[in-house]
């Protein structure tokens, strides 16, 4: 039968290493944060478990057998190329880029307009930014944080809300002859429809304590391209007042009723549980939430 391989403590073989390399236990145990007593006792333990000494002697100073020179050596260089390893590591991982997994149109409307703004703060990280609108799996995907709306209670996520949502009826000038809309006159084949948003309409309705009904116009995925939709004339749109402020302001689209929806969904930064304390995570979340806070939905 094998022998099992003999595998001494690490706290007794990073005692001894520290010891010797300082000369001192006293420093050693500065080191490492612990008593000098802890220090003394963890290599009397791994002496006793390799069955040799170490040390010759300790006072006045640390003196070393043959085989505690041999040992130290080994020691010493193996934590050396360690210490290099996690330091290289550490700095690629810091100089990799922050990458963010955002909403099509919010990414387009909010996120970009605003980074130059990020790169002056942070003008040294680098940031890659994909698109998506599905759920995120933090441990499969390559992806550090990403933004979605919802109710901020996805499975084995760090989420955090970022902004709430108001929903207002627009259309093109041209659909708007006679004032705003009466909406128990409102065609379902005019509203158009919001793809993965298919329940809003009947909310909207709901919340004038008319009864639910579902749009039935021309539909489209993204609000990009719902938003684009309602500008050429195509029919009515549901959409977040923040997405449609330079619209509104140009007159391209025009409020059609002024009756808002509030939802309890909305827009949340979401990572990981594990990277909630990374440093670059952290200064990308304060400072999404600083440039939000103040954001009018």
């Amino acid at each position: 039968m094998d022998r099992p391989t003999l595998f001494p403590s690490l706290t007794g073989l990073r005692s001894f290493e520290a010891a010797v390399r300082h000369g001192s236990m006293t420093k050693a145990a500065a080191e490492l944060d612990v008593t000098q007593g802890a220090v003394s006792r963890a290599i009397r333990a791994l002496q006793a478990e390799l069955g040799f000494p170490l040390l010759a002697k300790t006072k006045p100073a640390l003196e070393l057998t043959p085989l505690g020179e041999a040992v130290f050596a080994e020691l010493h260089y193996s934590f050396d190329r360690i210490k290099k390893l996690m330091e290289r590591l550490k700095a690629e991982e810091d100089s990799r880029a922050l990458r963010i997994d955002v909403l099509p149109t919010f990414g387009l409307r909010l996120l970009i307009p605003r980074l130059p703004s990020f790169k002056a703060q942070y003008p040294d990280m680098q940031i890659d930014v994909v698109v998506g609108e599905g759920p995120i799996d933090f441990s499969n995907d390559q992806v550090d944080v990403g933004i979605r709306y919802g109710k901020g209670d996805w499975a084995r996520t760090k989420s955090y809300r970022i902004l709430d949502e108001e929903l207002i009826v627009v259309c093109a000038p041209s659909l708007l002859n006679e004032g705003e809309i009466d909406p128990t006159q409102l065609r379902s084949d005019q509203m158009i429809r919001h793809t993965t948003r298919l329940e809003a309409w009947g909310e909207w309705f709901e919340s004038l304590h008319l009864p639910s009904r579902q749009a039935s116009g021309l539909g489209f995925e993204h609000f990009f391209m719902v938003i684009e939709a309602a500008v050429v004339g195509i029919g009515y749109a549901l959409l977040p007042r923040f997405l449609i402020r330079e619209e509104l302001a140009k007159g391209t689209l025009v409020i059609a009723s002024p009756h808002t929806l509030r939802r309890q969904q909305g827009y949340f930064l979401m990572c990981s549980p594990e990277r909630q304390a990374d440093p670059r995570v952290l200064a990308f979340r304060r400072w999404l939430h600083l440039e939000l806070q103040n954001e009018p939905f």
